[in-house]
């Protein structure tokens, strides 16, 4: 596990990043997709944080190499609660979506979790503790993509799983809304980008080259 940021963590990778905020407060730990191994999870307990109070999980979007040990947190943590778009919501919700999720590309299956909230709009905010987790619909790569915003320590840190792709019908990828996601995305104008599997980039000049060079590659 990796400090990126007072509070903010990179806990590893496991299919996906998988990413880590500590709000400091009783709302506990907020984790950005949960990856595909639980045991990863379970690790931040050796550098002091209780997998325990992990009540948070935003899925950025249904595949499940995002999702797949989101079924294994919840018995582990029955208290924790999963927040999605509501256009991704039906295949993290249900099974027989196998293409959808990805899961056939694992050559495995996907136990459904229940979320507690589906996003609808273009931004939605969850406040948890002393920090807001701004919620930005970002459709491309998937239909109900999202993307989260953090302001802390005076740095705007982006949790942009996926950036780069891919794009495939089966996922309801769409390149003309990928392009204008992005380009929300770059209006943030983020300090730090954590992306879903590159890792950690950074300053903001090294994430606006980023978002902007897969742009140029992924053009309709």
């Amino acid at each position: 596990m990796k400090e990126i940021i007072k509070d903010v963590y990179l806990v590893g990778s496991s299919g996906c990043e998988v990413y880590l905020v500590d709000t400091n407060s009783e709302d506990g730990l907020v984790l950005i997709d949960c990856g595909m191994n639980f045991s990863m999870i379970k690790d931040i307990s050796k550098k002091g944080l209780d997998p325990k109070k992990i009540f948070h999980c935003i899925i950025t979007h249904c595949h499940i190499d995002h999702i797949a040990a989101c079924s294994n947190l919840k018995e582990f943590n029955p208290k924790i609660r999963f927040y999605a778009h509501e256009l991704d919501a039906e295949a993290i919700e249900n099974k027989g979506y196998d293409q959808k999720t990805a899961a056939e590309w694992y050559g495995t299956k996907y136990k459904p979790i229940k979320l507690e909230k589906k996003f609808s709009k273009e931004v939605e905010i969850l406040r948890l503790g002393n920090y807001e987790f701004k919620c930005y619909h970002s459709p491309g790569h998937t239909p109900g993509s999202i993307s989260i915003l953090l302001e802390i320590h005076n740095k705007r840190v982006l949790f942009g799983q996926d950036i780069h792709g891919p794009f495939y019908e089966s996922f309801g990828s769409n390149l003309n809304n990928y392009q204008t996601s992005m380009q929300k995305l770059l209006d943030l104008e983020p300090d730090i980008l954590c992306e879903g599997h590159f890792g950690i980039i950074k300053p903001a000049e090294e994430v606006k080259k980023y978002i902007q060079n897969y742009m140029r590659i992924n053009r309709p």
